[in-house]
């Protein structure tokens, strides 16, 4: 009988110091867990992003890109939380899936989702507005395309930032989509005026395109 209670004993020490030792691995696990550390990953994860937006050719575009992925998904792992994370993680992936010529119903609803969680979480975020309404814009109305939504969020967008370039670029060609061209010219020439300021080179071109596009017609 004492045997058996000393074994017992033993069994009841060992589970209870795996107890502890698992608890502290948590602990340390959550110490490592740091949002100031997924901030900085998030920061240059965004800085690739522009890096890749700005390259000339595709295959510096696409090693910005897939840079930024990764940097973007280490930071999640460190703080699902953080809004500006997950939208460096679609615009990144997006850019990426569209480079390799594999976007398909699937995969947009992947991204799409990112992009939810980003405006669940920071229903204010500039660039995520910009980037849905740019979306609502683009897409064919099977597949939930909208240019009352595009304009809705667009203008929230410029709301919130009113230093805005890709907003006001993607607003004015929904007015142009609209037929509303009265709004359309003062809103490129914002956009490049801010562009300018700003030193956007890729948005000082995109801004110009459009108005020799419209100027043309």
């Amino acid at each position: 009988m004492r045997s058996r209670f000393t074994l017992f004993s033993l069994l009841a020490a060992l589970l209870a110091m795996s107890a502890e030792k698992a608890a502290a691995q948590q602990v340390a696990t959550a110490m490592t867990r740091s949002p100031e550390q997924a901030s900085e990953l998030t920061r240059r994860a965004l800085i690739f992003l522009e890096q890749g937006e700005d390259a000339s050719d595709e295959a510096a575009k696409m090693a910005a890109y897939q840079e930024g992925e990764k940097l973007a998904r280490q930071a999640l792992e460190l703080d699902d939380g953080n809004a500006d994370a997950h939208f460096a993680l679609f615009a990144t992936e997006g850019r990426r899936l569209v480079l390799e010529g594999s976007v398909n119903p699937i995969s947009l609803m992947k991204v799409n989702s990112r992009l939810d969680r980003v405006l669940e979480l920071n229903p204010h975020h500039s660039d995520a507005l910009a980037a849905r309404g740019g979306m609502y814009r683009q897409l064919p109305m099977l597949l939930g395309g909208s240019l009352d939504k595009a304009e809705r969020d667009l203008r929230r967008s410029i709301e919130l930032d009113p230093q805005a370039t890709g907003a006001r670029i993607e607003l004015a060609k929904t007015y142009h989509e609209m037929g509303r061209e009265d709004q359309v010219r003062p809103l490129i020439q914002e956009a490049l005026h801010w562009a300018e300021i700003l030193n956007k080179p890729r948005r000082v071109r995109e801004a110009r395109a459009f108005l020799a596009e419209i100027e043309s017609d």
